[in-house]
C-alpha cells in the first residue's frame, strides 16, 4: 500500500517537473518571436522549477518506490498541475512585467496547493512536509514580488503590433 507521503511526493515531483517543462516551452516560443529577454526569464523560471523538483526527489529517497501515476490519477486543485500557467495568459510581445505576473500566479497556485495539503491532512508527517513545501513556495512568491518592483510597468498599448504575423496557406 502506498503511503500518503509517498503519494504527495509523487505529485510534488510531477508538479515541479511539469512547471519546468512549461517554462522551457514558453522560453522557446518567446525566442521564436524574437523576445529574448522574456525567453531568458522563462528559462530561469524553468531552472528554478527543476531545482525544486530535484530537491523533492532528494527528500523522496526515503519513500521509494514512489507510485507511478498515470496522468488522470493526479489529484490537483485545478485541471493541470498548480504551477502550470495557462498559455492564453501569454503574448508574444509580453514584457518582463507580464512574465513575472504570469510566474507569480503559478507560484501562488503552487503555494495554495501545498498549503491546502498541509491544512487538509491528519497525517503529521505529510502535514509537516506540505508545510515545508508551502514555505518554499512563499519564498518564491516573495522573490518574484521583489523582482516585480524592479521592472517597468508596460505602457497601455504594449500589445499593439504595427506588423502583426500573418498566416498564409
Amino acid at each position: 500500500m502506498t503511503s500518503k507521503v509517498a503519494l504527495f511526493l509523487a505529485h510534488s515531483i510531477a508538479l515541479e517537473t511539469e512547471a519546468g517543462d512549461r517554462y522551457e516551452e514558453l522560453a522557446d516560443v518567446m525566442e521564436v518571436h524574437n523576445n529574448p529577454d522574456i525567453a531568458e526569464l522563462f528559462r530561469r523560471m524553468s531552472e528554478f522549477s527543476r531545482k525544486h523538483a530535484d530537491s523533492v526527489r532528494e527528500r523522496a529517497r526515503a519513500f521509494q518506490p514512489l507510485p507511478k501515476l498515470k496522468s488522470w490519477e493526479y489529484r490537483w486543485n485545478a485541471p493541470e498541475p498548480p504551477e502550470v500557467g495557462d498559455f492564453s495568459a501569454t503574448h508574444y510581445l509580453m514584457t518582463p512585467y507580464h512574465a513575472l505576473q504570469f510566474a507569480l500566479g503559478n507560484e501562488r497556485r503552487g503555494w495554495e496547493y501545498y498549503s491546502g495539503m498541509a491544512a487538509g491532512t491528519s497525517n503529521a508527517e505529510l502535514r509537516e512536509l506540505a508545510h515545508t513545501f508551502a514555505e518554499e513556495e512563499a519564498d518564491h512568491l516573495r522573490q518574484l514580488e521583489q523582482w516585480l518592483t524592479k521592472v517597468e510597468r508596460p505602457v497601455k498599448n504594449w500589445a499593439d503590433d504595427p506588423d502583426p504575423a500573418a498566416v498564409i496557406d
